[in-house]
């Protein structure tokens, strides 16, 4: 399962990575078959945004907490300092850690409504050990590759 991760270097400057996460067969819950389940991630809540996108896209700005983003409606064209954009829509899921330096810049895509998941996590969660630990490729990761586009500076 491909998670794209923003994340600040030494010098505050934000960039894009994309990590796979590892995800084993597992049976989810009694009755049902065997499916792709990641390891457990210690969160310590949930919220649901709910807004147009006009009102998150705005100047530069960290990330408030070290938190997943799933999208679950409408779309948002994501600017990290080094130039780089990408457009995540639909089934994206993102990893913020870019909570000191210049942080990144929301672009409005269109005038459709977000529904965002966010999902903070405990300062222990690592997404690279996570990806680092992958030791089998996932159909999945190729189907959340096509919800993310990397656009031209």
């Amino acid at each position: 399962m491909m998670i794209t991760r923003i994340f600040a270097d030494d010098h505050g400057e934000s960039h894009f990575s994309d990590n796979e996460v590892p995800l084993t067969s597992i049976v989810p819950a009694e009755g049902l078959p065997p499916m792709g389940m990641s390891p457990p991630i210690a969160s310590t809540q949930v919220r649901f945004l709910v807004g147009s996108a006009a009102l998150i896209a705005h100047d530069w700005h960290p990330a408030p907490a070290r938190q997943f983003v799933v999208f679950s409606e409408g779309s948002l064209e994501v600017e990290v300092s080094d130039g780089q954009r990408r457009r995540f829509s639909q089934g994206a899921i993102v990893f913020l850690e870019d909570t000191r330096g210049k942080g990144h810049k929301d672009h409005v895509v269109n005038d459709d409504q977000l529904l965002l998941v966010l999902i903070p996590v405990t300062d222990e969660v690592n997404i690279e050990c996570l990806a680092a630990n992958s030791t089998e490729a996932s159909s999945q990761g190729a189907e959340a590759e096509l919800r993310t586009e990397t656009l031209p500076p």
